[in-house]
């Protein structure tokens, strides 16, 4: 351990540490009455669509499972209209959603399907899918088409997992690398509660171990 008595701090594994941040105790928090500690996330419009009916949700809860096959699972509420809308198309799209289109994200999570047409209310443009039946976000930087592979219930909400047959790419949102452009387009992120951030482009930086 090295000592910077100037400074007030020292070296601990390679770090630099303040002596007030070691000290400092965290709070243990046992009755979860707000479990959002794990934001943010990406936010993404999950749809589908059974017969004439067609909804979109925003969605959080979301997480690429596998490579080989391309499965990709979202979390969703039993409450959910998206929810017996997903059950009955056997199939969904996600759609991924840049900073400027908050507005467009806060609507889909707070109205419901079941009350209002949403697709009418925020004047949304879908594209047609190209292998399921289900439409896409005309205004989504990125887009996957699923069929649904599982379905899975984990406490309050049911995981659908479904394995990506295509994807619908805007040009020049991700490099030759599939890293997203974060200098041209801002994905939008939730911190939960309503608050919305996205990311600095002027911290991205390209990270390998010595």
């Amino acid at each position: 351990m090295v000592l910077n008595l100037a400074s007030n701090k020292h070296e601990k594994n390679g770090t630099s540490v303040s002596k007030k941040e070691e000290s400092m105790e965290k709070e243990v928090i046992t009755n979860l009455q707000h479990f959002q500690f794990f934001y943010p996330y990406t936010v993404a419009l999950v749809g589908a669509k059974t017969g004439e009916k067609v909804n979109f949700m925003s969605c959080a809860w979301h997480s690429a499972l596998s490579f080989n096959p391309p499965l990709f699972g979202v979390l969703i509420s039993k409450k959910r209209f998206s929810h017996s809308i997903i059950s009955e198309a056997r199939e969904f799209t996600v759609n991924f959603l840049s900073y400027e289109q908050a507005k467009l994200a806060a609507v889909m999570g707070r109205k419901s399907g079941r009350d209002v047409d949403k697709i009418k209310l925020a004047g949304l443009k879908l594209l047609e899918p190209q292998v399921i039946h289900s439409p896409l976000i005309a205004a989504a930087y990125v887009s996957f088409e699923c069929r649904l592979a599982d379905v899975r219930t984990y406490g309050d909400h049911d995981l659908f997992v479904g394995e990506v047959v295509a994807v619908h790419v805007q040009p020049g949102c991700f490099n030759e690398a599939g890293v997203l452009e974060v200098k041209r387009l801002r994905p939008l992120c939730y911190l939960g509660s309503d608050y919305y951030i996205t990311v600095d482009a002027t911290t991205f930086r390209h990270v390998l171990p010595d």
